[in-house]
């Protein structure tokens, strides 16, 4: 069973995946192991995710770049939800009665979280008008346990409470999927003497909504599938300016600037006991007034909503020093406490144009998640194509990685 609890959880996301992957979520093996600071530091082929006016940096060798592909996958599952459940559904199997009642103490409010996404980019950089053509599918999901006591009244003993009170258990998924397609702009200005890009990138947006709701008891991954919605499609833009001197780099972006809110489509679910199933469970052939079977409605909001970051760089030839900082709050989904607003701080290390070392840190400045720490490794060999790896860890069970491959001309 508990096999099965984690395929049903991580399949509320993958299988979303399989149309389309929501949001602000990078996908981009060299800048994740750099903590995700790409505001000022990511190159001419992946800025396009961060900065617009990244794509009109870029050195002289290069006259064209593909992405392709990237790759990334993060869980988050602080409250180690996948366990509790399989715990629990050991304790009603079993009508363990010490068993549910810590069993129920410790899902209650737990929660887990996935975001995944692919994306492809091919960039023309040059003196006049630079531009990159880009491609981007995300998917954020959450599985929260919902678990509520019920009154079954004198005659039932506590203990025995405790195992009905787990057929009322509920895994409640939710998950807002995004594909964007679209053309970056950027040039070069001189502005009092100071050195300028700036950048914009229209976009279309083609959202996805998935919700499901199940028994803790009864959870299966099968019936996932029949709970997609398609969301509309829309235009959205980002914009962003990168000013630069030698090393240094100041930047400003702004990513979705038209805000939206993506509704799933609302669901309902059964649970419970009836009366006959408590006198079958108890032994108590006469017991009547029981909290029965309850429907319950589950459907959720999410808000896309501009974002704004500001970044710095130091850059030299070997090295990079980076950092970034959201300048506003996300709210995400309307329903759950979920809000975030990251500060990310990385840095790389250059062998010889061949190998690169990267580490980097990102905190939480609302509060949501713990912070977390970044690594990873790029391979460049003669410097025609590059493989980035990256990897994050944080102590609340955060995991990720993301891999991608990019080709210069």
């Amino acid at each position: 069973m508990k096999q099965w609890i984690k395929i049903g959880l991580l399949s509320s996301t993958a299988l979303a995946s399989s149309q389309v992957q929501a949001t602000n979520f990078s996908v981009d093996g060299r800048i994740d192991a750099m903590g995700g600071a790409g505001t000022a530091s990511a190159d001419y082929l992946t800025g396009v995710f961060y900065n617009p006016a990244l794509v009109a940096i870029y050195s002289r060798k290069d006259d064209a770049g593909l992405l392709l592909p990237s790759i990334g996958l993060q869980v988050v599952d602080k409250d180690n939800m996948i366990d509790d459940l399989d715990n629990l559904v050991k304790a009603y199997d079993k009508l363990d009665t010490a068993g549910a009642s810590q069993a129920l103490a410790d899902l209650s409010g737990d929660a887990a979280q996935i975001q995944m996404g692919t994306a492809i980019a091919f960039a023309i950089p040059n003196r006049y008008l630079s531009m990159n053509f880009f491609a981007k599918a995300t998917l954020e999901s959450v599985s929260i346990a919902d678990v509520e006591k019920q009154n079954y009244g004198s005659s039932i003993d506590p203990a025995m409470a405790n195992v009905f009170d787990i057929s009322y258990a509920t895994v409640d998924a939710a998950a807002i999927g995004v594909a964007e397609f679209g053309v970056a702009f950027s040039g070069y200005t001189n502005f009092l003497g100071q050195n300028f890009t700036v950048g914009i990138s229209p976009k279309i947006q083609k959202t996805y909504t998935f919700n499901y709701s199940a028994s803790a008891v009864d959870f299966e991954f099968k019936d996932m599938k029949d709970n997609y919605e398609s969301g509309d499609t829309s235009l959205n833009f980002d914009v962003g300016t990168v000013w630069f001197n030698g090393p240094w780099r100041f930047a400003l972006a702004g990513k979705n600037l038209i805000s939206q809110e993506i509704q799933t489509k609302e669901t309902s679910i059964t649970v419970g006991l009836t009366d006959a199933d408590i006198r079958r469970l108890s032994g108590d052939t006469s017991y009547t007034g029981g909290p029965g079977k309850q429907t319950r409605l589950r459907q959720y909001t999410y808000k896309m909503e501009p974002i704004y970051t500001a970044g710095i760089a130091f850059m030299t030839n070997y090295f990079v020093l980076t950092a970034d900082v959201d300048l506003n709050e996300q709210e995400r989904f309307v329903e759950l406490d979920d809000n975030m607003q990251m500060l990310r701080v990385g840095a790389e290390f250059d062998l010889l144009y061949q190998i690169q070392l990267r580490g980097g840190f990102k905190k939480d400045l609302a509060g949501t998640y713990d912070d977390a720490l970044t690594a990873g490794i790029g391979f460049s060999p003669l410097n025609m194509f590059h493989l980035d790896l990256a990897a994050i860890y944080s102590k609340d069970s955060t995991y990720g990685v993301s891999v991608n491959m990019a080709y210069e001309y």
